[in-house]
């Protein structure tokens, strides 16, 4: 494994719960119980993404994919997010179920709190859930905890 990745395994970037924040997504994959959360905080006026943060319960390559993930959205508007997102879906169809499914967990957390965004701007409040659609094979997540780093 390329050491920039056990590096970010080790001290993911953007990782931590957000206080104050404009939208709040969760990824979850119902078969392994893998989640990820994601809270952005949005500019209003441009809908650009100011900053990021996102916790998991999932494995090195979850960890890996939320830091890559988080490093991309931030600063991008939250339409090149979901562009992004959905090119992604794309590619990771060719990878093993595991890592497509890790992958996937964080794109669908970043649906789901585009949702919360929109949501909010007509006043509503809610909790959005996105599930993975890929398989991914039983007793691939650790059990860690949401709130703990690594």
């Amino acid at each position: 494994m390329d050491s920039k990745y056990i590096e970010m395994m080790l001290d993911p970037p953007n990782y931590g719960e957000m206080k104050q924040f404009s939208a709040k997504g969760i990824g979850k994959n119902k078969e392994t119980g893998e989640m990820v959360i994601i809270y952005l905080k949005v500019d209003p006026s441009l809908e650009i993404v100011e900053d990021i943060k996102w916790q998991t319960n999932g494995c090195g390559t979850t960890i890996v994919s939320g830091g890559l993930f988080s490093q991309e959205y931030k600063g991008k508007s939250l339409k090149e997010g979901l562009d992004f997102t959905n090119a992604v879906f794309e590619k990771i169809k060719d990878n093993p179920p595991a890592d497509a499914a890790c992958g996937e967990v964080v794109a669908r957390a970043f649906i789901a709190a585009v949702k919360d965004y929109e949501a909010r701007k007509k006043g509503e409040e809610r909790e959005f859930i996105e599930y993975v659609t890929l398989s991914c094979p039983p007793g691939e997540v650790n059990d860690r905890d949401i709130s703990q780093k690594t």
